[in-house]
């Protein structure tokens, strides 16, 4: 199988490990070219990780695995040598109207063949479907953080998504020991559907004075068996992440549940995003021992206060 990768962030990057640790051969180009130079140490990172808990430290799966991955520094070179892959799968920015802007421009120059994934994790798949001129191709694959770790793989038919391409995808995904399960095209589809308001209820929890960091993640990882609490995951999502996924939630659903908290919205102001930006809700300045931080300064008392936070 070949298979080429549309954005190299965290999500891209994940993806690209996955199929190139089986052995698949994997071509990648990010319009931002800078974040080039992070796709072989972080491939490499995820790689070292899954030889060491799955591989008995394997010496060269390393190596093998980046063996399979090119990376392309223009378009046109990066579309030339993926006309013919099996797989397109977009990890781009979550906006959907750059989605559908970029997939409008790239689908067309590949062959009719090829099948496009999206990594989205909220957003309808009909309109980017459309977008790339083959909806009975284009499905949502959405993979959970870190892919090559994570087995789950939400899979969203759109509404002329063939039967074919649902089978094609879930076959593909199982013979790389995943486990795709199938979701409604609904705003944040399953997971995020259930996740994204206990989070912003945390959060809400959190600006209350009700529950501290370190104690509201405790609570999670030793009662319900999260391998970890909300608030280290808010950090590994981040700040900007959680911000604009819940407000395309709310705007697609109108539930105010999924109304972002006005923390989230100082956090992203001040920078404060999470592991990525060594700032969120803990401090990252030891990346294998982070230590919750007091985020007292974000809970507001009275409306006045509430007015000044949002200045």
């Amino acid at each position: 199988m070949k298979f080429a990768v549309l954005g190299t962030g965290i999500m891209g990057r994940g993806w690209i490990t996955q199929f190139a640790m089986n052995g698949h051969d994997v071509h990648c180009f990010d319009a931002n070219t800078k974040g080039l130079t992070g796709v072989i140490p972080g491939c490499e990172k995820m790689a070292a990780t899954v030889a060491k808990k799955f591989k008995n430290d394997d010496p060269h799966f390393i190596a093998n695995t980046t063996s399979h991955i090119t990376i392309h520094e223009d378009k046109d070179t990066f579309i030339a040598a993926v006309n013919d892959c099996d797989i397109f799968l977009e990890a781009i920015f979550e906006d959907l109207k750059l989605k559908c802007t970029v997939l409008a421009d790239y689908m067309p120059q590949l062959s009719e063949k090829v099948v496009l994934w999206s990594n989205t994790s909220s957003l309808d798949i009909d309109p980017m479907a459309d977008a790339c001129g083959r909806p009975d191709r284009a499905i949502v694959t959405h993979g959970m953080n870190p892919v090559p770790l994570m087995s789950g793989v939400e899979v969203v038919p759109g509404a002329k998504t063939s039967a074919e391409t649902v089978e094609f995808t879930r076959q593909i995904l199982l013979d790389m020991k995943k486990s795709p399960f199938l979701a409604p095209n609904i705003p944040g589809f399953w997971v995020n559907r259930l996740l994204m308001p206990q989070m912003l209820d945390a959060v809400r929890l959190l600006e209350q004075g009700k529950i501290k960091v370190e104690d509201g993640d405790i609570g999670l990882n030793t009662s319900l068996g999260h391998p970890q609490g909300t608030f280290k995951l808010h950090d590994f999502v981040t700040a900007p992440t959680m911000l604009r996924v819940a407000l395309q939630m709310y705007q697609a659903s109108n539930d105010p549940r999924l109304y972002p908290p006005l923390t989230l919205m100082r956090m992203v102001q001040n920078g404060e995003h999470g592991a990525s930006t060594g700032k969120g809700f803990y401090d990252w300045s030891d990346p294998r021992n982070p230590k919750a931080r007091d985020v007292s300064h974000y809970v507001v008392d009275n409306v006045d206060d509430m007015v000044e936070h949002i200045k």
